[in-house]
């Protein structure tokens, strides 16, 4: 009773999440020509301890970081890859000003090690050095910052110096200060596409190979991933074409089911790193969790302010002169093309012709950028044009709120609108997982962070059309998809396996049979 009742205290003062349904596949004019730096999706939590390693994972962020969408299991012979000439990053803010405090660098090479046969692989792939595969991924990862709790002026001071790195193109070891560009892996292996199973006979094995370890207890890993966001897509662009009745393809409410996942069947390429809570906390301590989430006072985990909060965000920079026709790295310093905090935002809040800029802008910007977006949502707008709902189009302070401060008591992190992904890290994992979060009573989900099962589009939704306003209109609004196609693994790296392109069903249902 006590729990349900902190759950009634924070709808009362709006536990908001992101505006829109879907993901951000796609989102922007020119990331649509630009997938390989089209960051999809991005999930902080912190995972539960498994037992059958003896690795803490509750003492850890645990960060899931996609690009590339729509990816065609059977898109050979050339398959999906990430660009070795762009910089991949994963960005923590520990104080709430929008700006990163220590972020990891991802860099890659391509080796095309049979340039004399068409194949990406040919059988048998076994090993992640095997001979038979043509062509692999290699990456290297930098720590930029420290966690030092520093001045704005020295944070401001520490950018500056990373930027000097970045634009000469070179990374050095430097001594453990707020301007330290370290190189913390070299030559980690990407896993594979999942061709099929003559040529990768285990890919699951095979897989398994790509997971790193990290100096100082963390641990990586990189490569092809089932996409793990699921939404019926098709319904959502074709004018919100979900029908208050369940009569149509689309169903409302939600959780009546009959949606379809447009993502099912579609891969990704990931970037899954876990690391100790201290190496990106304010005062690089551990987060003070209680021993378990459950009705108990003692599990509450707060936000006041402190050490525990993190904001994470995902961005993609590319040199500013990119040479189209070459692998080459291009010329100039390198820019902000793609980036990615709460889900949704610069797809469904931002419109069409503010996309790039949100893409190019940093989190410190939103408010004065983009706040009025957030105040007055188109899609509340289309909710009464489409479904009468009477949903309130103006003045939506409950959407700021914890969409860009955090939620007070649960991971606000300080008063300055910022669009990223605020997770308190002193909330332990629950128990049983709630799809809908802290609207279902669970603590540990969006949007305090955000879980890979975590329905975000059936939260946004029902948010949108006022349901932590007060009084609440409490239309139970979903899409149909309540989960993902393939379960989720309990296990390090988390995401599912990819399809592989022999099996691939996409084009391939209900097709007439030949003549």
């Amino acid at each position: 009773m006590k729990r349900l009742a902190l759950v009634a205290a924070l709808v009362a003062i709006a536990v908001a999440v992101p505006l829109g349904i879907g993901s951000s596949h796609r989102e922007a004019p020119l990331t649509a020509l630009d997938p390989t730096a089209d960051d999809t999706d991005i999930y902080a939590f912190t995972a539960k301890n498994d037992p059958a390693t003896a690795r803490n994972e509750e003492d850890q962020l645990t960060v899931v970081a996609n690009w590339i969408p729509f990816e065609d299991p059977a898109g050979g012979p050339n398959f999906y890859r990430f660009d070795d000439r762009a910089h991949y990053y994963i960005n923590v803010d520990n104080d709430g000003d929008g700006r990163y405090d220590v972020r990891y660098l991802f860099k890659f090479k391509t080796h095309f090690n049979n340039p004399n046969s068409f194949l990406y692989a040919a059988p048998q792939v076994t090993s992640l050095d095997d001979p038979q595969l043509f062509v692999t991924q290699t990456y290297d990862v930098y720590r930029i910052g420290g966690n030092e709790a520093v001045s704005s002026s020295k944070k401001k001071a520490h950018r500056r110096s990373a930027r000097r790195h970045h634009r000469r193109g070179k990374h050095r070891h430097a001594r453990r200060s707020q301007a330290s560009v370290v190189k913390i892996a070299n030559d980690y292996p990407v896993a594979p596409n999942n061709v099929g199973p003559k040529t990768m006979p285990d890919y699951d094995s095979l897989a398994r190979q790509a997971i790193q370890n990290l100096p100082g207890g963390g641990r990586v890993f990189v490569g092809q991933r089932e996409d793990p966001f699921f939404v019926d897509l098709g319904a959502t662009f074709d004018g919100i074409n979900i029908d208050p009745k369940p009569l149509g393809r689309g169903t409302i409410p939600g959780n009546n089911g009959g949606g379809k996942d447009d993502l099912a069947g579609y891969s990704v390429h990931s970037i899954v790193i876990q690391v100790p809570e201290q190496s990106v906390t304010k005062d690089g301590e551990k987060a003070d969790k209680p021993r378990h989430n459950d009705d108990d006072d003692d599990a509450k985990a707060s936000a006041n302010g402190s050490n525990d909060v993190v904001g994470v965000w995902a961005s993609t920079e590319r040199r500013k002169l990119q040479v189209t026709d070459s692998n080459e790295e291009g010329k100039g310093d390198y820019v902000q093309v793609s980036r990615l905090g709460n889900p949704l935002v610069n797809e469904v809040v931002i419109p069409l012709g503010l996309k790039d800029k949100f893409n190019r802008t940093s989190p410190a910007d939103d408010a004065k950028n983009f706040g009025q977006f957030v105040v007055e949502p188109e899609l509340a707008k289309l909710m009464n044009a489409l479904f009468s709902l009477g949903v309130k189009e103006t003045g939506r302070t409950d959407i700021v709120l914890a969409l860009l401060q955090g939620v007070p008591g649960l991971n606000r992190q300080s008063d300055k609108p910022v669009d990223t992904l605020k997770i308190n890290l002193a909330t332990p994992p629950s128990a049983t997982e709630n799809r809908l979060g802290v609207l279902g009573g669970d603590l540990a989900g969006f949007p305090n962070g955000r879980r890979l099962a975590d329905d975000v589009t059936d939260i946004e939704l029902r948010v949108v059309a006022g349901a932590l306003l007060d009084p609440p209109n409490t239309v139970p609004l979903g899409d149909g998809v309540d989960t993902n196609d393939k379960p989720f693994s309990s296990q390090f790296p988390y995401v599912a396996s990819p399809t592989s392109g022999f099996d691939a069903k996409l084009k391939r249902e209900d097709v007439p049979p030949a003549p």
